[in-house]
């Protein structure tokens, strides 16, 4: 896993808890990178621990050797960690820390909660005690700025899209509704970039996605553009459907005739799901009897199991 995705990955649980607990995603982004060495760590690809905290999560915990310090001398002795279901549960939990601090102070970490300068945030973070490396805060920091976090801590706009509308390459494209590259299909999308009323959906925060027209009054048609290589066969697997279908929907005589840049419809509508606490794709993928590579396609899922609550997936 690349560096990219890691960060595309954990950001919009980063921001989803920042929006509860009044944190900086940015902050938690950059611990979670700089704790877990990018979610490489064996604890963060086991335990799906990004931050090393100790203890176990709803009874379920993790055994690693770590290094500690007894009477003076360096040993290696076995410990528990928390075992999270997912990343976002590790996250969450870091968040509740920070909010509602430990037993014995309940307000040792509030200098973090509601502090707008990720600079005084990992300071906060390090004057509070969490790390013990006096480095820690500038090291955070450094983190954020090469990798531009702070980006993440404005909240995006988002955009619930009721019809499939035709996507375009440019703005003016989409103004005059003409030269479409593909449907975008109906649910909630981040806003990257307004334009002379247009609108750049995107399905990801801060990344360029399709131009729309806002005023299209929307069909009911998911539409495939047919590109080199492109097989009915191929585009009937890619979109759950079947030769078939293409054909009756595109009154298509010939299988083996096709063009690029082709207009294929490949289903009247689509349906979706939102994830509930405890779901897995597995589980979601037998419920509406499809399967769990089709569902990672359909949603251009990195890990299938790197699903958190709220999350919208398109499963027809």
């Amino acid at each position: 896993m690349g560096i990219m995705d890691f960060i595309s990955l954990i950001a919009p649980y980063a921001q989803k808890i920042a929006k509860q607990y009044n944190i900086l995603a940015s902050l938690i982004i950059a611990q979670a990178i700089h704790e877990s060495n990018w979610g490489k760590s064996k604890l963060a690809i086991e335990g799906n621990n990004l931050f090393g905290i100790k203890g176990s999560y709803e009874g379920q915990s993790i055994v690693l050797k770590t290094l500690e310090v007894n009477k003076g001398e360096k040993v290696y002795v076995d410990a528990h960690f928390r075992k999270y279901p997912s990343w976002y549960e590790s996250m969450e939990d870091l968040a509740r820390l920070y909010k509602n601090g430990v037993s014995w102070d309940r307000n040792k970490y509030q200098s973090i909660i509601g502090e707008n300068d990720y600079k005084k945030a990992a300071k906060a973070v390090q004057a509070a005690g969490y790390a013990t490396d006096p480095n820690y805060a500038n090291k955070v920091v450094t983190v954020i700025e090469s990798n531009e976090l702070a980006k993440y801590d404005r909240q995006t706009e988002s955009y619930l899209l009721h019809n499939h509308t035709p996507g375009y390459l440019t703005a003016a494209d989409a103004k005059n509704n003409k030269n479409a590259t593909g449907t975008v299909e109906s649910g909630e999308y981040y806003i990257y970039k307004k334009n002379s009323g247009m609108l750049n959906l995107s399905s990801k925060a801060y990344a360029p996605g399709s131009w729309i027209n806002p005023n299209f009054k929307g069909t009911s048609e998911i539409v495939h553009i047919v590109k080199a290589g492109d097989t009915l066969t191929k585009i009937a697997a890619t979109h759950q459907t079947t030769v078939k279908k293409l054909q009756q929907l595109n009154k298509i005589k010939d299988v083996n005739v096709l063009s690029i840049g082709q207009k294929l419809i490949v289903a009247k509508e689509s349906q979706y799901y939102t994830v509930k606490s405890g779901d897995t794709v597995s589980n979601i993928a037998k419920s509406f009897k499809t399967t769990v590579q089709q569902i990672k396609l359909f949603n251009q899922l990195h890990d299938f199991n790197k699903i958190y609550p709220g999350q919208k997936l398109r499963v027809k």
